[in-house]
């Protein structure tokens, strides 16, 4: 009887086990399924925190502490976001697109050195379980391939254009087509009205689920609305390189751009080298360029300044992501430009290739011929 008794305890312990392994496994699923997870495993020797930021409609800021080469973050996005690690104290910037799904990424690290300061490089190696990350990615594979042919500039369009086309028509239920806007305001391949055409399609196809604010319709939404077009620039001062402190408002008469950089971050060193060429053509027409760098450590920045020949205005918030400037303009990302007019008043926001060219040459010639 005893015996009985023991053995139909063990089946109901078993039972138990079950049933709790089936309740965890099923509470895990709906988790993934109403946000996301992300398992990250390092390779490298850092043991420190790793920071998370997410882009999107809801701004996400979260931080954890590597352990045994292993993070783990979980959330819920309303909707995909261009996503970000980074690794305590500085250090480079790894991008990816977030979504609500499980997503593994493989991240290597490593240390080197600007100037004085050792920034820590960290790069995503492998990545899966985000459908977003994908199509993004072999756009991005295809692109790169067009833009080294021998093409002429009309053939790449039509060919970008048609890939953009097929990428956003074929996967409506992945918000990408924010993202190639974006892309394509940094390359200015394509026109406004063909990004409108792709705009149509996915409201056609989508039309109760586009959101009213989306990226076509607003200029940027990860933007604060302090830099909407239209809007008038508050005013705010910095030091230069020489420690003289800089009002923006003393620029009032000319056209101003306004470039948010960083010396450790390499986008923003590879478009110097185009914001060169930009003020050489219009710095005689009323123009200037006002960079502001966030480097914590200006030994650093100034040393960029004179290696990448940025002879316009230079200015540095030493706070970071922190500082007085960054956080009145709620900025959040870089590189990140605004264009004033002489009034100060917003005309154009992150506008790259040819279309701040055409920004610029149109702007310049109707004052010109005032």
């Amino acid at each position: 009887m005893k015996e009985s008794c023991r053995i139909k305890l063990r089946i109901m312990n078993k039972i138990l086990v079950l049933l709790f392994l089936c309740c965890g496994t099923l509470m895990h699923a709906q988790l993934i399924k109403n946000g996301y997870s992300i398992k990250g495993v390092v390779e490298g020797d850092y043991s420190d925190y790793i920071y998370l930021r997410a882009y999107g409609s809801d701004y996400i800021k979260d931080s954890c502490l590597v352990v045994d080469k292993k993070f783990n973050f979980s959330g819920k996005l309303a909707n995909a976001a261009q996503a970000s690690l980074t690794l305590k104290p500085t250090s480079t910037v790894a991008l990816f697109y977030l979504e609500n799904s499980p997503i593994e990424i493989t991240v290597a690290t490593s240390v080197f050195k600007n100037g004085n300061e050792d920034i820590n490089d960290i790069e995503i190696k492998k990545i899966s379980g985000s459908k977003t990350q994908e199509l993004m990615a072999e756009i991005d594979d295809y692109q790169k391939v067009i833009e080294k042919s021998s093409l002429s500039k009309e053939e790449k369009n039509k060919k970008i254009f048609k890939k953009y086309y097929e990428s956003v028509t074929g996967n409506p239920d992945y918000p990408i087509l924010d993202f190639l806007v974006v892309k394509s305001k940094k390359t200015g391949l394509l026109s406004v009205d063909q990004l409108k055409d792709l705009s149509a399609v996915v409201v056609k196809k989508k039309k109760k689920e586009i959101e009213k604010d989306s990226l076509i319709i607003r200029n940027n939404p990860k933007l604060s609305k302090k830099l909407a077009e239209g809007k008038q620039l508050e005013n705010f001062t910095l030091p230069n390189q020489f420690g003289k402190k800089i009002n923006i408002s003393d620029f009032k008469g000319k056209f101003v751009l306004i470039e948010f950089w960083a010396s450790w971050y390499k986008p923003t060193r590879v478009n110097n080298k185009e914001l060169v060429k930009i003020y050489e053509k219009c710095k005689s027409k009323n123009f200037e360029i006002v960079s502001i760098s966030i480097d914590t450590y200006d030994g650093n920045w100034k040393k960029a300044l004179e290696s990448d020949k940025l002879t316009w205005t230079n200015l540095i918030e030493t706070g970071g992501w922190e500082g007085k400037v960054t956080k009145q303009f709620e900025i959040k990302g870089i590189p990140l430009n605004i264009l004033i007019d002489k009034n100060g008043k917003i005309v154009a926001v992150n506008q790259r290739g040819d279309f701040l060219l055409e920004k610029l040459d149109y702007f310049l010639i109707v004052d010109s011929n005032k």
